[in-house]
């Protein structure tokens, strides 16, 4: 993946799924992409389909669960409140 781009998809060579500390995890490429000169440079950006295919494979491979899901929609619910005010 070229480094100006963004993350838009998760390939079967850019990921793994290991145990750390007891607990199932992740673990991405580490391509970071913010572009040298940006606000972001450096930075890893996702895009929406990425974050969804990581939401997928989280579920697959039991590193997430739907209570996560719930959790997480909460949490959005909040934010969302923070950032009305």
């Amino acid at each position: 993946m070229a480094s100006a781009e963004v993350a838009r998809r998760i390939g079967d060579d850019d990921y793994a799924v290991d145990t750390i500390q007891g607990g199932r995890v992740i673990i991405t490429a580490p391509v970071m992409l913010g572009v040298a000169g940006s606000d972001w440079e450096g930075s890893p950006i996702f895009g929406r389909d990425y974050l969804v295919d990581l939401l997928a494979l989280g579920l697959a491979y039991q590193v997430l669960d739907i209570q996560d899901i719930e959790r997480a929609m909460g949490k959005a619910s909040q934010h969302a409140g923070m950032r009305a005010r």
